[in-house]
């Protein structure tokens, strides 16, 4: 008995043993991984904070994404950025360099219409709260005129009225502001930089916010980007939209570009905040001289990718207009035709989309600012909502190539293969109530607006038929087609236009024609 007895306990005390050891070994193991890992950062009091001076009242960050916030502070110091509302909260700390920049990552909390509140803090010291803040969808509007173009600025006084619309129309045309205080905005004054700036020169209107686009304050905001934003919020009206317009009348592309002087304080201020994607109509200026309209397509492909890259987004949609139709001579038709090339070298499922503006204004084709704002917009936001849920995106027809068939005499041109689909002859609604319901109608009339030319270079009208998805150009002018070139003219004059199976107008476009043999 003695000795079962004393077996126990040596089974029992081995046993313990064992336990003791293995404990040991685990607690000296995280003991040693302990002392492995790199210590800490120190917490550093900071007591002030910078940021850009568009971090405001009502400002509109982006859902989805990242929040980047940069800014300086005290050096080495401490900070922690926070959005939260009733029932949503979003918070990161992050600690500046020597020299007090910081870079905080903040995952973006989900969009709603409720304000969060935006704090900056150090510790228990708050040094930046923005009491309204949103998070939804952001826009970028850049351009020109008929990008900027709204009420406060062109047609707010009789002597405006009568530059901007001249015989044409008068205000009682103009589309009637939205009136939406989920719809915020910042409008930047016309001041450039030759260096890189980290604020925007905002109008005296935006010194303390972002404005709601009500009745009270939507006259500031160009009509396209307000009726874009419209469009979006009767899509989605549990998100808020945000517009950065940055638009300046009478400039041409280059001075938009990434070392101009524009882009310097208009664009580069907003690197690494994120947004929805950019809206642009721009090239008017570029139409007024042969070189700067043959540099147009080099540009324009160039910026896109440079606002892509300050954004770092390689798919940033990026949608923009091509040239209305205006009384000039052929540098707007060259410009026109490279907005038409840097739209067909890309597919229809993009990030870049181009809406064409040729049936949109409303008969007011005389004058440089056309009426038919909302139409743009309507079909803008249309190509936004495709990109934004993967689907194909909606373009007019845009040619592709033409062939040479039947030994010159006719010429086929195809179309870029998801735009070819339903191609029909349209009649346009050039009068003033038009829109986007009334756009254009059937019609059994000829397709024109078709030229080609021969060897010799000299263009002749031509005839064009419709055949399932290609069309067929030919003339009794030219035995042997070598050009072939598509309401080639500033302001074309038409009173028939191809359309395909989405009811958009074809692009303009001029086109080499290849042998049959290619």
């Amino acid at each position: 008995m003695n000795a079962e007895w004393s077996h126990k306990v040596i089974a029992i005390i081995s046993a313990m043993l064992v336990v003791i050891i293995t404990i040991g070994s685990v607690y000296l193991f995280f003991d040693q991984r302990s002392f492995a890992r790199e210590p800490m950062t120190p917490f550093t009091q900071a007591n002030k904070v910078t940021l850009p001076n568009y971090y405001k009242e009502n400002m509109v960050f982006q859902q989805g994404k990242t929040i980047t916030i940069q800014g300086k502070t005290s050096p080495n110091g401490t900070l922690t950025a926070t959005l939260q509302s009733k029932t949503e909260q979003s918070s990161q700390t992050s600690s500046a360099d020597d020299k007090g920049r910081f870079e905080i990552a903040l995952p973006a909390p989900p969009a709603q219409l409720k304000a969060y509140t935006f704090t900056i803090s150090s510790g228990n010291k708050v040094l930046r709260q923005i009491k309204h803040a949103y998070v939804g969808n952001v826009f970028l509007a850049a351009g020109q005129s008929n990008m900027e173009v709204n009420y406060y600025d062109y047609y707010n006084t009789e002597s405006e009225e009568r530059a901007n619309l001249g015989n044409a129309a008068d205000v009682t045309d103009l589309p009637a502001p939205i009136n939406d205080t989920h719809v915020y905005f910042l409008v930047t004054d016309h001041q450039s930089s030759e260096q890189t700036q980290d604020n925007l020169p905002l109008r005296e209107y935006n010194s303390n916010s972002w404005l709601p686009a009500n009745t009270v304050n939507a006259d500031y905001l160009g009509y396209l980007p307000q009726y874009f934003a419209e469009q979006l919020r009767s899509n989605s009206p549990k998100i808020p939209i945000g517009i950065i317009q940055t638009a300046w009348g009478g400039t041409e592309i280059a001075r938009h570009m990434a070392g101009g002087d524009i882009y310097n304080n208009h664009v580069a201020p907003l690197k690494m905040f994120n947004i929805a994607g950019i809206l642009w109509y721009q090239g008017e200026q570029d139409g007024m001289s042969d070189d700067m309209a043959l540099a147009y397509q080099y540009n324009f492909s160039t910026l896109i990718k440079q606002y892509r890259r300050l954004f770092d987004n390689s798919q940033l949609p990026f949608l923009y207009v091509q040239l209305a139709r205006f009384p000039g001579n052929d540098d707007w038709a060259k410009v026109r035709q490279a907005q038409f090339v840097v739209a067909a070298n890309v597919d229809g499922k993009d990030s870049t989309a181009m809406t064409v503006s040729l049936d949109t204004d409303k008969g007011t084709n005389g004058i440089i600012h056309p009426l038919g704002k909302e139409i743009l917009a309507q079909r803008m936001a249309s190509q936004w909502k495709a990109i934004n849920n993967n689907r194909t995106v909606p373009s007019g027809p845009l040619a592709q190539k033409a062939v040479s068939r039947h030994r010159g005499q006719v010429a086929e041109i195809t179309f870029r293969e998801d735009t070819a689909n339903g191609l029909n002859v349209r009649r346009p609604n050039y009068s003033k109530n038009a829109t986007s319901k009334n756009l254009s109608r059937a019609t059994d009339e000829p397709l024109t607006g078709f030229e080609v030319a021969g060897s010799d270079g000299v263009y002749h009208s031509a005839e064009a038929v419709i055949q399932d998805d290609t069309i067929s150009v030919f003339s009794d002018a030219v035995d042997d087609i070598r050009q072939v070139r598509y309401l080639w003219s500033a302001n074309p004059e038409c009173d028939t236009l191809l359309y395909n199976s989405y009811h958009l107008p074809a692009s303009p476009f001029t086109l080499s024609v290849l042998n049959d043999e290619s």
